[in-house]
């Protein structure tokens, strides 16, 4: 349980690093032109040998939250223990060879003066390697003798690096090895080489949010927010980008619908997001396909508060999973940019069934935008006028007949929301539209 004033500090530190938003340069999405950044070859981890390219598919966006939510069912709430049925089995089986005394006899013997019996005790705990790990550990933080201090640290650390290299090669070659978290990782991200090479980036930088993937709800939501504060202090502490496990890991543990998201990390989340591994997840041909189920999950959850942003990103990233967020924004949100963004998502994702639902904003005065200058002219966008061309696209019109600029259509948005309004001077064109509008695409 973590409490009051530890989370003050989370909370501050939290704070403080976004407020570093301002000064810290990003990689942003770009809008138009300019295609995501792809990474160089030699900087693209190579799928692992003998393995299929994928062998599991991952889950659709719409089916990751009943995964969280039917593990937290079979898992008591709060923190994981430490060790589990794998690591006692193996402490068991390592007891046959060697008894509790003759380990700690071993350790003791780290720090005699004579050279031989330090090196045979030394020799004796690697072999028998992970389950002299518990007294080592002990050792180095407990003993009375500085120098058994030290070495216990020393083994333990061999002992552990030789375990976790081992395992880890075994499970990049596809082998059937225990790893925290990893069942539930499989199941939403599907299993194959590069996924299995991002599962093990993931444990090595986040172990604890590896781990917590198959705790409670509880167990994520405190995973969340410590893994926000490791990476935002990569990020402007030690000048660090975020990697594409960081942003796996926060999208894995954000499709947990049940985890309460606070302004706060909504906005820290979306920060990671602005980065470079958002456009080097989406190019690589492996990984972008769970990346988008992870954002299509993660865009629905029904607690996103900056819609706006929401769908900026989602048409940023060709997400037709966020299509129910914008229908939902058309009836919720009162903000009129946000409204218009919301039509350009549906103009994006949608098709004529959704014409309806833009319908009543034809006549909707309000300003989706400020006074423009375009081609020429000062336009005036307003809601009416997104909502004209929204249902003009939906039914696969032209927008020249109906008066509306062509140069306004936009690959990612849909249409240019500032250039899609008319001329300040001419209102009457403009209703003369709308009732076109009416008459051919709403009421036919």
């Amino acid at each position: 349980m973590v409490g009051r004033n530890q989370r003050g500090g989370e909370q501050s530190w939290l704070a403080i690093t976004l407020f570093a938003l301002a000064f810290t340069p990003a990689v942003h999405l770009v809008a138009q032109e300019t295609p995501a950044v792809s990474p160089s070859p030699a900087a693209s981890p190579q799928p692992a040998q003998g393995i299929a390219t994928f062998s599991q598919p991952h889950l659709a966006g719409d089916q990751i939250a009943a995964v969280f939510r039917e593990q937290a069912r079979d898992v008591a709430p709060g923190p994981q223990a430490e060790g589990g049925p794998d690591e006692e089995g193996d402490a068991a089986s390592g007891a046959e060879s060697a008894g509790p005394n003759e380990v700690s006899q071993w350790v003791d013997q780290l720090g005699w003066t004579e050279f031989a019996v330090r090196e045979k005790a030394t020799a004796k705990l690697r072999a028998l390697g992970k389950p002299a790990l518990p007294d080592l550990r002990l050792a180095a933080e407990e003993h009375a003798d500085l120098e058994v201090r030290v070495r216990a640290r020393d083994v333990a650390d061999g002992i552990a690096s030789t375990e976790n290299a081992g395992r880890i090669d075994a499970f990049l070659a596809g082998q059937d090895v225990p790893m925290e978290g990893w069942d539930v990782a499989r199941t939403i991200l599907g299993d194959g080489g590069r996924v299995r090479e991002l599962f093990v980036e993931i444990v090595l930088r986040h172990e604890s949010a590896a781990a917590a993937l198959e705790g409670a709800t509880a167990d994520r939501s405190a995973a969340f927010r410590a893994t926000i504060i490791e990476i935002q202090r990569g990020m402007y502490v030690e000048q660090r980008l975020p990697t594409e496990a960081d942003v796996i890991t926060l999208l894995l543990l954000a499709n947990d619908r049940d985890m309460p998201v606070s302004q706060v990390e909504e906005d820290a989340l979306f920060s990671v997001l602005q980065r470079e591994a958002t456009a080097i997840l989406l190019q690589d041909a492996q990984l972008s396909g769970l990346f988008r189920a992870l954002l299509g999950g993660w865009a629905t959850r029904g607690d996103i508060r900056d819609l706006q942003k929401m769908l900026w990103f989602a048409l940023n990233c060709d997400l037709s999973e966020s299509l129910p967020l914008a229908l939902e924004t058309l009836q919720k949100s009162t903000d009129p940019p946000t409204l218009a963004m919301a039509m350009q998502a549906v103009a994006r994702f949608g098709d004529v069934s959704h014409v309806a639902a833009v319908a009543k904003f034809l006549d909707d005065e309000r300003a989706a935008s400020d006074l423009q200058y375009f081609a020429g002219n000062v336009i005036e966008p307003q809601l009416r006028d997104s909502a004209m061309a929204t249902i003009v696209l939906l039914s696969d019109q032209s927008l020249a007949d109906f008066d509306l600029d062509e140069s306004a259509l936009h690959p990612k948005f849909g249409f240019v929301v500032q250039a899609i309004g008319f001329p300040a001077e001419n209102n009457e064109l403009r209703l003369q539209a709308i009732e076109k509008v009416k008459r051919e695409l709403v009421t036919k």
